[in-house]
């Protein structure tokens, strides 16, 4: 059965981040959220709220497969200092946190406009990704702004969706709204546990793409990741065009 879809991770497969002052962002919410609580906090207090939010994150998203928005993990932090802000002022500090990516904003992989615009004449394209503190609806201006949004069918961010992967209705969702099965879909994504296991345990084909990140050690929860095999490894997303033709008998296997 010919391949009629490619789904595609977003953080790390189609964007690489930008270089980020981690410091400089958790100053400028301590700021905000000082501003807006009329309290000031000692510093190393601050810090482990934020430390806190982000175990939450990592463990929900490992545990529950799901990923906390910007007010859930806003929720965590302040909690943990003890302090609540008006619906007015969290909303303002969940906006700052949800746009900060704009300060310091990724960039999509080289040749990834080009391979976009050349597979999308011949296959539904859609992008799964799971999402952090940046949210889907920022991520789609990310496309609009550099002008890839068209080439994609369908796009489906875990904080939508409500699953993350390697949830299985994270690609099933997906793949029902663009009308295919699972054997007639590749993946593409760089993490073992949630990209390549999950695409493949609903039946799909999985390719890692290594260009931004090299993923092969890490193991979560209750998936190692030593027994994970993506279906093939790329490194440019100029690949996939050679790998789907072979795929579908066109050349030698």
């Amino acid at each position: 059965m010919p391949v009629k879809a490619i789904t595609f991770d977003f953080w790390s497969t189609l964007y690489r981040s930008a270089t980020v002052d981690y410091s400089k962002r958790l100053l400028e919410l301590k700021r905000n959220v000082e501003q807006r609580s009329g309290t000031e906090f000692d510093s190393d207090q601050f810090r482990e709220a934020v430390k806190l939010a982000r175990q939450t994150w990592t463990q929900t998203w490992i545990e529950e497969y799901r990923t906390i928005p910007a007010d859930e993990w806003l929720g965590v932090v302040l909690a943990e200092l003890e302090v609540s802000l008006i619906p007015e002022h969290l909303r303002q500090v969940q906006i700052g946190l949800e746009e900060s990516v704009y300060q310091d904003l990724p960039t999509p992989v080289p040749e990834a406009r080009a391979v976009l615009a050349d597979l999308s004449a011949t296959h539904r394209l859609a992008v799964i990704s799971d999402t952090g503190i940046t949210p889907g609806r920022v991520l789609r201006r990310l496309l609009e702004q550099d002008e890839i949004i068209d080439y994609f069918s369908q796009l489906t961010f875990s904080d939508e969706v409500g699953y993350s992967k390697p949830h299985p209705q994270a690609f099933l969702t997906t793949l029902n709204l663009l009308g295919v099965e699972p054997h007639e879909a590749v993946h593409v994504g760089d993490l073992l546990r949630t990209d390549i296991a999950g695409a493949q345990g609903v039946g799909m084909r999985a390719v890692q793409y290594t260009g931004v990140n090299q993923d092969g050690s890490l193991s979560m929860g209750d998936t190692p990741v030593n027994h994970i095999e993506p279906d093939a490894v790329i490194q440019n997303h100029a690949e996939l065009r050679p790998l789907l033709e072979q795929w579908n008998g066109h050349q030698p296997a």
